[in-house]
């Protein structure tokens, strides 16, 4: 219907016949009406403008007599330029008269006889225009002679002026006669024509309003064509051009621009600057491509390579079509698509082929290997599938039962009469929930060999649906005998075990709190010996008294930092929010003395609330301080700087993780006498000492319990020196 809707009506198609035809018969009527106004019109302006020149040719014929008359009468050179002026003003008229007067042979002839006399004259007056023969002329004969001659000759010309102009106003009558009658007509016709233009005009009026209509309809297709067609672009990722081969200017769309990285029209569309764009290793074959273009106005698909704006290298195919105009013009319509995930996607498809073919040869092997490791590993598998309600049993899984791989046929009846008299009801309600509910329980139940051994079995099972669709479970059951018995063992080494860590516990609050009494008791009797018997000591005396009371200070220090150790490796796991701000206020404030008698120089950052044990922190914080002001240079001032920073794992190589872990990095830098770095690990180990006694006090536990801390929350320390240049020991605590 929406076909038929614009279709012209026959009476349509007479009426436009008829019109065109009365429009040409009066169109031809008109034009030799107005072609014969025109000639008309043209032959009288044509009678004027001879006219007109005839009267401006004898005007310049007095401009050169006059000019000589006085040159001869003053003999004065200024009126020769006159004189030669008006000579070439009457040969440019005589030359325009001789075009005007072409087609009149009559005329041509009283021109030529005009031309005669005007020669003789300007050959009269041309031999006196030199002013030494001008000098001479007053008294000769031959002067007045000529003189006469060519005044007569001025007279002659004035008549054959006259002649033809009388000539031309017998044209004008005639003419002016014809121009009159048929200007007479014209209101006629042009009343007739202005009629039926009317009418044509009506007429065109109301088929154009509906064309008019036809055309936004068609117009509005159109541009949903455009966008559709440039979204297709867009979506599938090509462009499309037009190489004119006659004019050599190309076009591009805009998405030609996109696939090249650019915007749209941000550079002139020429081969030149797409050569730009193709990768070194293929500009000769585009040059080729466009050669082929050229001279066999076609393009068969090309593939070529292209860097992009951003120095990504993408693939091109092009192809292109001869476009005749009809207007003597040729163009080439092309399309030029982005193939490289195509490429991709073969070079994936075939290295996905190659393998697939791996893989099947590693399934083989993996197959072989799977029942090597059901044999070493005491297990079989089976599969039930629900469509039928049948078992499919592995090779192993006769074998765990005393049986010849596939000797008899996998139904749950058969595995009945091997189960435990008093575990088959675990069987029997596995396999009803199996068939209910898709599901089987975990499974832990005897089965009686072939040759009446009794075995325990555990079978776990897992629903699975296929690539088709098919469900079915898939199980596991290993003959956990060994482990059964191994199970029980350690159940009773277990309750040993705990038996001698609670020993352990007693021994160790033995060791950390009943060796103090004693320890107590000695410090006492050192310090009477001090204050009483000490003068009374010989030499040898007070340096023994002296080293008993060194040695006893250390084991009081031992004590208590095996005592914090012991309580750090327990490892309280309430975490709460711990303020870092505090945590470090409240370690400079309980190392306020030492830090100023060493006039220490501590510089920190704003840190952070993490989630953490508090007293911990606060021995980490605490512990690292006073390890750098212990280990500070003799003649130069501690510097300590505390820096805080939050970061991700993946960032921080050290870490070796390459998650997006959240990790808040606490880095403790000092100035002191450092350390080799190959000593970086062994400091953080129990008891480890890189100096003797009598160097630094200490006795190798604090890092240690800083290892244990972060241990405790779930982060690192490490450590990183240099000797005589500081070290720097930087913690990472994960964020929760």
């Amino acid at each position: 219907m929406r076909k038929n809707k614009f279709k012209s009506s026959k009476f349509h198609k007479i009426i436009f016949t008829i019109s065109l035809f009365v429009v040409l018969f009066i169109g031809a009527i008109t034009y030799k009406h107005i072609d014969d106004v025109s000639t008309s019109s043209k032959q009288i302006m044509h009678t004027y403008e001879v006219n007109l020149e005839l009267e401006r040719l004898f005007s310049y014929i007095k401009d050169s007599e006059n000019s000589m008359r006085g040159f001869l009468i003053t003999n004065e050179s200024i009126y020769l330029n006159p004189y030669y002026t008006a000579n070439s003003n009457i040969n440019q008229s005589f030359s325009t008269l001789k075009k005007l007067t072409s087609d009149n042979k009559k005329q041509q002839k009283n021109l030529n006889e005009l031309y005669e006399i005007i020669k003789k004259r300007l050959d009269y007056n041309g031999q006196y225009s030199d002013p030494d023969v001008s000098k001479h002329i007053e008294d000769t004969k031959k002067f007045k002679k000529d003189f006469f001659k060519s005044s007569k000759l001025l007279v002659a010309i004035r008549n054959k002026i006259n002649e033809m102009a009388d000539l031309e106003s017998s044209y004008l009558k005639k003419r002016n006669s014809l121009y009159n009658e048929q200007i007479s007509f014209t209101p006629v016709l042009t009343l007739s024509i202005l009629f039926i233009t009317i009418l044509l005009i009506v007429y065109s009026y109301y088929k154009t309003n509906k064309d008019l209509e036809r055309l936004k309809e068609i117009n509005n297709s159109l541009n949903k064509s455009i966008f559709l067609n440039s979204q297709a672009e867009i979506l599938s990722s090509f462009g499309t051009w037009e190489w004119n081969l006659i004019t050599h200017v190309t076009t591009y769309s805009d998405n030609f621009y996109r696939i090249l990285g650019y915007e749209p029209h941000s550079f002139p569309s020429t081969n030149d600057n797409f050569l730009t764009f193709v990768h070194p290793e293929d500009k000769e074959i585009v040059l080729e491509i466009m050669s082929k273009v050229v001279k066999e106005e076609n393009l068969p698909p090309s593939t070529f390579r292209i860097i992009r704006s951003d120095g990504e290298i993408r693939f091109f195919r092009a192809t292109g079509k001869l476009f005749d105009e009809k207007l003597k013009s040729k163009t080439v319509l092309g399309v030029t698509h982005d193939i490289t995930d195509e490429i991709n996607n073969n070079l994936l498809l075939k290295k996905n082929i190659e393998d697939l073919k791996k893989v099947n040869n590693e399934l083989e092997i993996f197959d072989e290997s799977s029942k090597q490791a059901e044999i070493l590993g005491n297990y079989g598998s089976w599969v039930l599938n629900f469509e039928n309600n049948k078992f499919i049993y592995s090779d192993n899984n006769f074998r765990l039962m005393g049986y010849e791989p596939q000797s008899f046929e996998p139904t749950i009846e058969n595995l009945l009469l091997h189960v435990h008299e008093e575990d088959k009801e675990i069987v029997i309600e596995a396999n009803e929930a199996a068939l209910s509910n898709d599901e089987i329980p975990t499974m832990n139940y005897r089965i009686i060999r072939k040759d009446g051994e009794v075995r325990r079995f555990k079978t776990v099972a897992k629903s699975f649906i296929d690539l088709s669709g098919e469900e079915s479970i898939i199980g596991t059951t290993q003959d956990v005998t060994e482990d059964y018995y191994k199970s029980k063992l350690l159940k009773e080494r277990n309750l040993e075990l705990e038996q001698n860590i609670k020993e352990l516990n007693e021994f160790n609050h033995v060791a950390s709190h009943d060796l103090q009494e004693p320890l107590r008791k000695i410090q006492t009797f050192i310090s009477r010996l001090n204050d009483k018997e000490k003068e009374n000591l010989s030499d040898f005396g007070k340096d023994y008294l002296s080293r008993i009371q060194r040695a006893s200070d250390r084991m009081r220090i031992l004590i208590n930092d095996l005592l914090q150790y012991s309580r750090t490796n327990r490892g309280d796991k309430n975490f709460n929010n711990v303020d870092l701000n505090e945590v470090l206020a409240n370690s400079l404030l309980e190392l306020s003395q030492n830090i100023e008698d060493r006039k220490a120089n501590i510089q920190y950052d704003s840190l952070q609330v993490i989630k953490g044990v508090e007293f911990q922190m606060q021995q980490l914080f605490t512990n690292l301080i006073s390890n750098s002001l212990k280990y500070s240079k003799e003649n130069e001032v501690p510097k300590i700087v505390i820096k805080y920073k939050k970061v991700k794992a993946k960032n921080e190589a050290i870490l070796k993780d390459n998650s997006n872990r959240v990790y808040h990095r606490i880095r403790f830098k000092d100035n002191g006498i450092g350390f080799e770095q190959e000593n970086a690990e062994k400091i953080f180990l129990l008891f480890n000492r890189l100096h003797g006694k009598t160097e630094y006090q200490g006795t190798g536990v604090g890092l240690a319990i800083c290892k244990k801390i972060v241990e405790n929350h779930n982060g690192y320390i490490f450590a990183s020196s240099e000797p005589n240049k500081g070290s720097i020991f930087t913690i990472y605590i994960p964020k929760s």
